[in-house]
């Protein structure tokens, strides 16, 4: 693993910077990718005061075996002394992260935006950060359609005014690897990259269902627009809480100015609710195929230990790497490809234990 500060490498003295107890964390719905580290500081060395230097925000570029995982900033230090030497903590995020700490700077007022794309939007809103945009083919056409009206307030971030124009759209706001505001969509489509399943060497699974937020029925009520549009309702059922069972029924409210239709509007809530399902496989391996295992992929497992008695298709969210001096491992939380896809999810355990007579224990 290299560590990269201000764009320099070192030859063995001066910027090589040793460092230990690593947490990277790749993130697929979201701005910016983390990671924190512990690392030798030496005082005394010009070098070292220079590069850890507190409230300077150099950049960071993490690469391992020549790929770029992220591309960002230095954040924080956490330096101590006692009678025994300890490493210092520095932790940082890819570089869009910014938007997600930011407001709409005044020199931008005004807040309204009168005839834009969300691709000119998105570019004016980040051109002070220095970041540069990529739209994915995928989204392309939705990116450039003009939105005839759209407003920030003055105190929401960036990345969240961002992302209400991209969900309107089904479209997803994250990040690459280089370090650039990415809009594309979900690769859930794609051909499974690997097969987890109970008994595979140094992987563990666990499965968490939060029925809290989990409802029955989601009704969508819009509100009549100013310009003479009537007022609707919808109902979308989630499979997830069969109404044969449970009466949970939930009520949401689309304003006039959404851009999509209400029965879109409402698959969103119920893709949100799909969020409270989760599947974690940690795994003794960075790399499948000889590529690190990255957000933005499909897997296939089965666990009947974590109820998962038939294989079933996941999508990967994020992807913890950690390592030190002993290990390396992997952290996979995935979710259901539904979340992502905009389609109507079948329930993956409802009757999935039917044929549990022909199951063999293990």
């Amino acid at each position: 693993m290299e560590l990269r500060i201000n764009h320099r490498i070192g030859d063995g003295i001066v910027d090589v910077i040793y460092f230990n107890d690593f947490d990277i964390d790749l993130k697929f719905d979201s701005v910016a990718s983390t990671f924190s580290f512990k690392a030798l500081f030496d005082p005394y060395n010009k070098v070292h005061a220079e590069l850890y230097c507190v409230s300077h925000f150099h950049e960071a570029t993490l690469i391992h075996e020549g790929e770029t995982l992220i591309s960002g900033f230095l954040l924080s230090q956490g330096f101590s002394h006692g009678s025994v030497k300890e490493m210092t903590e520095l932790a940082g995020y890819s570089k869009p992260g910014v938007l997600e700490d930011c407001e709409i700077p005044p020199t931008l007022y005004p807040l309204q935006s009168d005839g834009l794309t969300l691709t000119q939007i998105a570019q004016k809103l980040a051109a002070p950060f220095r970041l540069k945009v990529v739209v994915d083919d995928s989204v392309a056409s939705e990116m450039n359609k003009v939105i005839p009206k759209s407003t920030a307030s003055e105190t929401q971030n960036i990345k969240s005014y961002l992302t209400e124009l991209a969900t309107q759209r089904h479209i997803v706001m994250t990040h690459t690897p280089e370090g650039y505001l990415l809009f594309t969509k979900a690769k859930t489509k794609l051909k499974p990259i690997a097969h987890f399943e109970e008994g595979t060497a140094g992987t563990t699974f666990k499965m968490s269902f939060n029925g809290q937020g989990i409802h029955s029925h989601i009704t969508v009520v819009k509100q009549a627009s100013d310009d003479g549009g009537n007022a609707a309702e919808y109902t979308i059922r989630n499979p997830y809480c069969p109404v044969a069972y449970v009466y949970r029924p939930k009520v949401v409210t689309q304003s006039s100015g959404d851009d999509i239709t209400i029965e879109e509007f409402g698959k969103q809530q119920l893709a949100n609710e799909l969020k409270n399902i989760k599947f974690v496989i940690n795994t003794d391996r960075w790399k499948i195929d000889g590529k690190i295992i990255r957000p933005n992929n499909i897997i296939t497992i089965f666990c009947p230990e974590i109820f998962v008695y038939k294989k079933i298709e996941l999508f990967i969210e994020s992807v913890k790497l950690k390592g030190n001096s002993q290990e390396a491992t992997a952290e996979l939380v995935c979710v259901l490809p539904e979340v992502y896809n905009g389609e109507m999810p079948k329930n993956v355990f409802v009757d999935s234990h039917e044929n549990l007579p022909r199951l063999k224990r293990p």
